[in-house]
């Protein structure tokens, strides 16, 4: 498998139950990703909490046994990420919640959507997280 690391970045999805129990190994993908854009060990800490609240706030609203999708894309200013589950209704997501500040708090920008499905909608939630200069 050829690198794809370069000014560009690289795409890496990651697919997996929608369900807690898989909450270690998105995590451990987001740190991977990040180790190797060679961030520091507060910024992969960031990564890591912003990816379990993420998928966390996904999967709370998920249909059971369905799917959780995670797209992580490396650029030279950050990590984007993309993160989706089928939902019963468009109900969108509480912005007021603590989980909601929380990544506020640690993304550079975030938006969420719900949109239409050919069975069910699809709840997503997109984030970009900026890569940080160690402190002087």
């Amino acid at each position: 498998m050829p690198d794809r690391m370069s000014d560009e970045g690289e795409l890496v999805e990651l697919r997996v139950d929608a369900a807690l129990t898989q909450l270690p190994l998105a995590r451990a993908v987001a740190a991977n990703i990040a180790m190797r854009r060679d961030y520091d060990v507060d910024s992969i800490a960031d990564l890591q909490l912003v990816v379990d609240e993420t998928c966390t706030m996904l999967i709370s609203r998920a249909l059971p046994f369905s799917e959780l999708v995670l797209r992580f894309r490396t650029t030279p200013h950050g990590i984007d990420i993309h993160c989706t589950v089928p939902v019963l209704d468009d109900t969108p997501l509480d912005k007021g919640s603590l989980g909601w500040s929380l990544l506020t708090a640690l993304v550079e920008s975030m938006r969420t959507e719900v949109s239409g499905g050919e069975s069910f909608a699809r709840l997503a939630i997109e984030l970009r997280m900026a890569r940080r200069s160690a402190a002087a």
